[in-house]
């Protein structure tokens, strides 16, 4: 299990790294692509990926093939590798990589983003559980190499309002079991913690071994604070502010489910169809490692995992709307205030 947890934090770093080194000089330009009609996010009327997205999650895939080999092709992400005609590959050296690269972005910045896949990672992994045994034979893995796109874009360009932005992002990498789709291993990063020192949580869920770090911090699970969406329904929203609940918009889903994660929320609610696999899987499985857990917004039934592969991105859709919870009470209290 120690391997396993180690590789997917290394591998989340690996892609904080590259999404840090965007930020590192603001005379560049971060190459930004709309997605097709089949992998946009419905929520919004554009949807958009960077070359930093695409790069972190082909590093963040080669990361963990690299501790865990027989994986390799259980790994799924949210991007596909190909950003504006160009297939994005990891090549052999620095300099490989920053040539390729540089055939869509300035090659200051492709020397930047190369250096950051090229480069060692120094990630400490503290009270990892030694003695588990999960068998590599029966996972898959979820990747979201950036959660919270639009808040990456605006913070790099310096055009995020206050409390939006870097803060917000997120990479967020699940395991999960393929004979029954139960997330079992969860990790979230966020690169931009601390002015950019960052910080990992992470939870294991596994044959009644609950385990889960997340720093040197007290977790309260006294809020009373449920997250949405902006585009939340309003009579969704009214019914929950009635039941007593304070009710917070803000940005990303990793960045709400984070908060959840971290006891500074009680709850995050959705509605609608607008998070993917790849966006709750981790944190799903670091929610059911706290005591709490996700569920469908309409069935009540656990998300699971274990989709067929190689369908549309649209197909990965949590289409029932979620409802993340930091304990049982917190979801009896919100089932009650939705029936």
């Amino acid at each position: 299990m120690s391997k396993i947890l180690k590789a997917l934090i290394n591998a989340s770093e690996r892609a904080a790294c590259i999404a840090r080194s965007c930020t590192e000089s603001s005379g560049d330009t971060l190459l930004v692509a709309e997605k097709g009609e089949t992998d946009a996010n419905i929520r919004f009327e554009r949807d958009f990926k960077t070359i930093a997205d695409v790069l972190a999650q082909e590093c963040a895939k080669v990361e963990i093939a690299s501790y865990l080999p027989e994986l390799a092709e259980y790994v799924r992400g949210e991007e596909c590798n190909e950003i504006n005609g160009v297939t994005i590959a990891i090549q052999e050296s620095q300099e490989e990589t920053a040539n390729l690269l540089s055939s869509l972005i300035p090659m200051p910045t492709a020397n930047r983003m190369a250096k950051s896949v090229h480069s060692e990672i120094n990630t400490i992994c503290l009270d990892l559980p030694e003695m588990l045994t999960l068998d590599t034979d029966n996972l898959g893995v979820w990747i979201d190499p950036i959660d919270a796109t639009a808040e990456f874009i605006a913070g790099v360009r310096g055009e995020a309002n206050a409390s939006h932005g870097l803060p917000c992002v997120t990479v967020l990498i699940g395991a999960y079991l393929r004979s029954s789709g139960e997330p079992v291993v969860g990790v979230i990063n966020q690169p931009f913690y601390n002015g950019g020192k960052g910080r990992i949580i992470w939870g294991v869920n596994y044959e009644g071994v609950k385990k889960c770090y997340v720093g040197d911090r007290e977790v309260d699970f006294g809020h009373n604070t449920i997250l949405i969406s902006g585009a939340e329904k309003p009579d969704i929203v009214e019914k929950i502010k009635n039941s007593g609940f304070e009710v917070i918009s803000v940005p990303g889903a990793g960045h709400k489910l984070l908060k959840v994660a971290l006891g500074e929320a009680a709850g995050y609610i959705v509605s609608k169809g607008t998070t993917f696999r790849w966006d709750t899987c981790g944190p799903h499985a670091i929610l059911n490692a706290r005591g709490g857990g996700l569920i469908s917004y309409t069935t009540h039934k656990p998300i699971i995992y274990n989709d067929d592969s190689g369908l549309e991105p649209k197909e990965y859709c949590n289409s029932e709307g979620i409802i993340a919870y930091a304990d049982n009470d917190t979801l009896q209290k919100i089932l009650n205030t939705l029936s």
